[in-house]
Parts: structure tokens; sequence; C-alpha cells
């Protein structure tokens, strides 16, 4: 409608959030004791104050880089290291750039792994790998302290525990000279000064809608990150909103329902920043008056692809619907302008009748149900087959799914969020495709897949597949959690395994499996008859599968020795034949349809691989107990000796499979992971633990140390923790190991074939 007399503009809350961020009175460069440049970017847009409060009191002058702009991020364009990462992440380059032109001291981005967890009934309170770790692909891209001699100091913090926070800041500000009594009181004040402003915001948000309700205005809450408060990212979709007369409130808001709200959902809440926009999109579902939610998000946030699953469904429960703008680098307003447009026109003409979707979710597994066959996605070839034996010695029938096809991903895209990781669409679909097969009677069996926590979106796959077999019809299978990690419910009353009683003969099959493995790749290159290296390997795994059904996992030492000889006699001594080291996402690494079966073409044209072991995945934890204790990252709740006490034990096992293999003239050992972690550590910050974190950068700088200069990363599109622990480091491992020639291959379901392999041919020149 034309504007009139009476219209009045609404309240942009947005903008007010941007001047208490950010309006803060700085020493003045006379007094400083330094002057440390801190970009106002990613995660600055949620802590700002704390680190303000922080510097300012111990007598430093901070710089802030100035507001985004076009110009701004095209200074930092050409240092990007991955097209396909969000553009809030893009201007990162940008502001770095303008803080070393102000030619300050220091240039200061933390490593923040977990924010202040707000509700006691989250599961955990992570950042994303981005906005946690994007200062190592800083260091990578950039290097201001090479080639600008400018330092970056990205210390590791973790808001959620006061302990380990105060001691993060000791330790960092020790290093800088301050004296601990002003340390102590720049502490203090810092805790102060963040509380205040996140008290005022959500104060602020509060009185808003008082107000709005009062003069019987339409609200909108506009959810983002803490960076869309960034006028440039979010495109001034805020200002558009409140120049059409409505007010609009940020995510920051008290919500004083149910506080079951997390165990109510598919997903698990294990983020920050999203676990805020549930509680925001919950307030807005119990408001019985004129709040509604848009929601921003920003293409290629990896998180999003299931957040915005949850978030829809928690507002349809309450009959309220979910708005979507996906926002990026390009400058897109007018159609931004006209999706609020169209919203706020339909809302004017709305029902009163809302219609409520409840909320549908799968079977519980009981204990009644253990009778069922347990269906799992196929993982990983000379793996996978072994497990149904192992499920049997537990009490389970378990069943794995075939390799997956074609038909499998195309389910996954028709059921799943087409945005979610590949490996997330090709499981879904392999699942999907079984239960519609025909060949199950769904009240005979259940569905199992694999977590392990952290920082990854992985965890939640498990959401993404309850919801998919919802979407197709399939609510009474129950879905399992195989869990490994902290942080992972799902309640199956009926199901638990007894880890603690089998963990030995799981320790000693994961070795048996990779030593195979260290036997076969080799083999094929060189065998003196095409196929017997296949043949050997299949063979020994089915003696594998005997051994333990009749429980006689030892046997599986006598069983590699033989392994070993026959090995040894279909193989020809080649000392010159190409060596092709594989790294990557664990799924894509070790499941040949999702890497276009590039290992078996590398055998095939007598190049040999070097697969890391399956081993290195599951045993790091025992470095990151001390990187988590040494880095302030977390509590380690169980003491260092008892875990390096354990690992010894592991250790002898490990030597024992390496003595019985290292007969074979091309057998490579098992790594030393506390070397190899060191070796990472000038690579990457060992915090990085998000997928598989520090580990890709280990393994590569083992095989630069032992001659091995040619790697595969094979990487799902879009995988966030890629982001930083692959390509986002990939130019400081080359300056590192100036021979290392790495090539990245991201795939999806639209992967050209031709293109890999297109692209595979140079590197194996």
């Amino acid at each position: 409608s034309n504007k009139t007399d009476a219209f009045q503009k609404g309240l942009n809350m947005y903008q007010e959030k941007l001047n208490m961020l950010f309006k803060r009175p700085v020493v003045q460069q006379d007094n400083a004791v330094m002057r440390i440049g801190i970009p106002r970017a990613l995660g600055m847009f949620e802590d700002y104050p704390f680190w303000h409060a922080l510097f300012t009191n111990c007598g430093i002058q901070i710089v802030l880089s100035p507001p985004s702009t076009n110009a701004l991020y095209e200074k930092g364009i050409r240092s990007i290291m991955a097209d396909n990462i969000c553009y809030p992440a893009k201007l990162m380059h940008g502001h770095i750039f303008s803080l070393i032109e102000k030619k300050v001291d220091r240039i200061f981005y933390p490593y923040v792994i977990f924010e202040k967890k707000e509700d006691a009934n989250a599961k955990n309170s992570y950042n994303c790998p981005i906005v946690a770790a994007y200062a190592d692909v800083i260091r990578s891209s950039i290097d201001p302290e090479e080639r600008y001699n400018i330092p970056l100091d990205a210390p590791v913090f973790s808001f959620n525990n006061e302990k380990l926070l105060h001691k993060s800041c000791v330790e960092y500000l020790s290093s800088l000279r301050i004296p601990h009594s002003t340390i102590e009181k720049a502490y203090k004040a810092a805790c102060e000064a963040q509380q205040l402003y996140m008290n005022n915001l959500r104060q602020r948000a509060g009185e808003i809608v008082d107000k709005a309700r009062a003069d019987r205005r339409m609200v909108i809450l506009l959810a983002g990150r803490p960076y869309h408060a960034d006028p440039l990212i979010q495109h001034k979709i805020a200002d558009a909103v409140s120049d059409m007369g409505i007010d609009v409130i940020t995510e920051n808001v008290t919500y004083q329902g149910n506080n079951s709200i997390f165990d109510n959902m598919h997903g698990i809440s294990q983020w920050s920043y999203p676990n805020r926009l549930f509680k925001a999109a919950s307030y807005v579902a119990d408001s019985k008056d004129n709040i509604y939610f848009v929601q921003m998000t920003s293409f290629g946030c990896g998180p999003d692809s299931f957040i915005i699953d949850e978030v829809k469904d928690i507002l349809n429960r309450s009959g309220k619907n979910q708005t979507l703008l996906k926002i990026d680098d390009v400058n897109n307003i007018g159609s931004l302008r006209l999706r609020i447009r169209s919203l706020v026109e339909s809302l004017q003409f709305k029902s009163d009748e809302q219609i409520r979707r409840e909320r549908v979710t799968t079977k519980v597994f009981m204990p009644e149900d253990k009778r069922r066959t347990i269906l799992i996605p196929y993982f990983a070839e000379g793996y996978s087959e072994l497990l149904p034996a192992l499920f049997r010695g537990m009490g389970y029938n378990m069943e794995n799914l075939p390799l997956p096809t074609i038909d499998s991903t195309e389910q996954g895209l028709r059921y799943a969020n087409n945005e979610v990781c590949y490996p997330a669409t090709i499981v879904t679909g392999s699942i999907i495709t079984a239960l519609k097969s025909g060949k199950y009677n769904p009240d005979d069996i259940a569905v199992a897949i694999t977590q392990t926590g952290g920082q990854c979106r992985a965890s939640n796959y498990i959401a993404l597949i309850k919801s998919a077999m919802v979407a197709a019809g399939f609510k009474d299978v129950p879905v399992v959690s195989v869990s490994f990690g902290s942080g992972i419910t799902n309640y199956q009353p009926g199901f638990d395994l007894p880890w603690s009683k089998i963990m030995k003969n799981a320790l000693l099959l994961l070795l048996y499996c990779d030593c195979l493995a260290k036997l076969y790749y080799p083999a094929v290159a060189r065998e003196n008859e095409k196929g017997v290296a296949k043949r050997l390997y299949d063979k020994y795994l089915k003696e594998a599968e005997k051994c333990i059904d009749a429980k006689q996992t030892s046997k599986l030492y006598d069983l590699l020795k033989q392994a070993v000889k026959d090995f040894d006699s279909i193989t020809v001594v080649n000392d010159n034949i190409p060596v092709m080291g594989v790294v990557g996402e664990i799924y894509l690494k070790y499941n040949a349809f999702s890497n276009r079966h590039i290992l078996d073409w590398l055998g095939n044209h007598k190049i040999e691989v070097v697969a890391p072991s399956m081993y290195n995945f599951f045993i790091n934890s025992f470095v990151n107990h001390h990187i988590n204790k040494n880095l302030n990252i977390k509590d380690i709740g169980v003491p260092l000796w008892l875990s390096d006490g354990l690992y010894k034990i592991v250790q002898s096992f490990v030597h024992k499979f390496d003595n019985i293999c290292k007969s074979y003239r091309y057998y490579r050992p098992f790594a030393d992971l506390f070397k190899d972690a060191k070796a990472a550590s000038r690579i990457i910050n060992l915090a990085a633990n998000f997928g598989e974190g520090w580990l890709i950068p280990a393994e590569i700088a083992s095989f630069a140390e032992n001659g091995v200069n040619k790697v595969l990363s094979f990487q799902p599109f879009g995988c966030i923790a890629n982001h930083v622990i692959s390509k986002g480091v990939e130019k400081r491992v080359k300056k590192i190991y100036p021979k290392m020639n790495i090539l990245s291959l991201d795939f999806d379901s639209g992967t050209s074939e031709t293109n890999v392999f297109n692209r595979l041919h140079f590197i194996v020149q």
C-alpha cells in the first residue's frame, strides 16, 4: 500500500545491535601497550564485547577493521581457498588485508571451539568449523607473519568452561607480557561486558515486542547467525523490512517455554548459534500474536542443511510458517524485498484458522525389537564385510545393505535436503532404496547409523534418515544410533552395545582389515596374474569371518601370517612403480561407489595406492586427550596416565601385527600418531578436530616424510570441515613440503566421472 502521513517506519533491532556491538571506546595510541588488529568478521559478531573489554583493560589499543564493503571484499578475493565456502568466510580475507594496511602490531582471531552454553538442555555449544578455525585458512592463504611481518594470533578459547577460559586468557596475555594483576581485572571486566551485551540484546527484543503488541504492529523475527548483523552479508534485509513499517528483532530472545524443546527434535542440538535459532523459532511458534519468523541462511552453510528442516518443523507444529531467504555474495536485494513484501501481504490476508502439523518420528527401538534384523548402510570394502559377524557376537542380527548405486543417490536427493553433503545423500538413499525394494517386512527390521559427535554435521545424519523414512512412509521402522562420541543421544532402550566386552575383538578386527589392505594395494599393482590379489583379499576376509563366528579372534594372527606368504608369492618385485597417497573424508576414502572406484582404477594402472589405516581415525582420541588438556579445550575426564596406559596396550597389539607383516617387502607399518600430530601442528592448529580434523594434515605430512609426494584428497562438495583441514591449508602444506603435489577431488551427485579421471591423468604422469 502507498505510504501515508500516518506511516511509521518499523524499529530495526539489527542496526541497534551493531551499535551495541562495535561502538565502544578504545585506548588511544599514545598510551597503548601495543596495537592489536581485530577483523570485523565471523565470530567477532558474537564475542567482540569480551575481547574489547579484555584488551582495553590491559592498555592494548584495538584496531577494528572497517565495516564490510564490496571494495573490501574484492581486496581479499584472490586469497580465498574454496569457491563454495560461505560469503561470511570469504569476507574475512578482505578484513585481514585492511588490518595489514593499517600496520597493526598483531592480528587477533581466536580459535573459539565452544561458545557459552545458553541452555543446559542443549547437547553442546560448538562453533561451526569455519567460525572456529578460520585463522588456519588465513595463516595458509595470506600468511601475515611471513609476508608482512605481522603475527596472526589464534589462541584456543572455550566459552562454555569459565575455568578453562580464564586459563587461556592468562596464558595468552602473559605471552604479551601483561602483568598478572592487570589480566585478572581485565578478565573480570570482559566477562561482565559480554554478559551485559547479551542481556541488553534479549531485553531490547522484549521491549520491541511489548510495544508492538500494545500498538498492534507486526513484528518479524529475522533470524540468522551473529554475522548476519553485517549489512553487506544480509544485503540490508532488515532495513527493507523496517521500511515497510514492520518492527524487526533478532534471534536474541528470551524463550520461557518448554525446556524439552531440544528433546523434541530429530536433530542434535550441538551447535551454539543453531541452538539459538531453535529457541527463537519456538518463541515465535508459542506466540499468539503478530510475530513471524524469517530465516536468513548463507549459501554453503553446512549446518543449515539440517537446521532449516528442524526450524520449519518447530514452526509447523504451531501452525506457523517458515520464510527462508538464501543470501550469498550476489547483491540480489530486489528479489529479497519481493519475497518479504509477498510474505507481508499473505500474512495480512491469512485465515485465523491455523493448520498445525504434528511432529512425526520413527518408532523407538524397544527391548522386544531386538529380534529385528538391523540394516546398516554399506560403508567400506574390506571392513563392512566383517560387521555382521561382530554384531552377531553381541546378540544382534545385522545385515549390510549392498554397495550404493545411482538409484541410491536419486532416492537420497528425493528424500533428503539436497544441500546435505554427498555421503549423507548416498547413505539416506541406500536406506530408502532398501526399504522400498519389497525385500524386507517393515515389522521385522530396524536401521542403524554410526555417530561420532563433534562439530561436523555428520552427527546429524540420524536426523536426516529419520525425516526421510517418515516422508517415504516407513515411520514404523526404528532407527538406532551406534555412537562413539559424547553429546549423542537417541532414545533406544532395546539397543545397547557392550563395547567394553568386545573392544578387544573390534580392535583385532580393525588391525587385521588394515593389514590386509596394506598387503593388497601394493600387490594389486604388482601382481603376477591379473585378479589374483583381489581373490586373495576376498579369501582372507571370509576366513576372518569364520574366526569371529567361532569366537576365535586370536586365530587372526595365524591367518595373517599365511596371508603375508600368499601375497608375497604373487607380488613381482618392482620398486619403480608410481605411488599415490590417499586422504580425505572417511566415507569417500573407503567407499568405492562414492569415489567412482578410483582406487581400483589406480591399481589397474599399476599405481600403488597408500591409504592411511582406518585405525588412525578411531585411535586419534588418545592424541586428542592431550590436545584437549594442553589447549584448554575441555575437561578431559579420564586422567592422562590412564589414557596413555590404554594407548600402550593398544600399541602392543599394533606392534604384533606390524611384526607379522614386516617380512612383506612393500608393507608400510602403522603410523605413530603422536609423531604425526607433531608434524601436523606445523600446518594446522591441533584444536581442529572436526571431520577428520588434524588427521588429514598429519597423514599428508607422514606421506611427505616417507617419500610419498603425490596425494589425492577426497572430499564431499561443500564440506565445511574440508574448507579448513584440506583445501584451506594446502598452501601451507606445499610451503613446508615443496615436493608435495595434492589433487583435491570434490564429489557430489552431479560429479562428472570424465572430469575426475581427466584430472587424475595429470597427477599420475
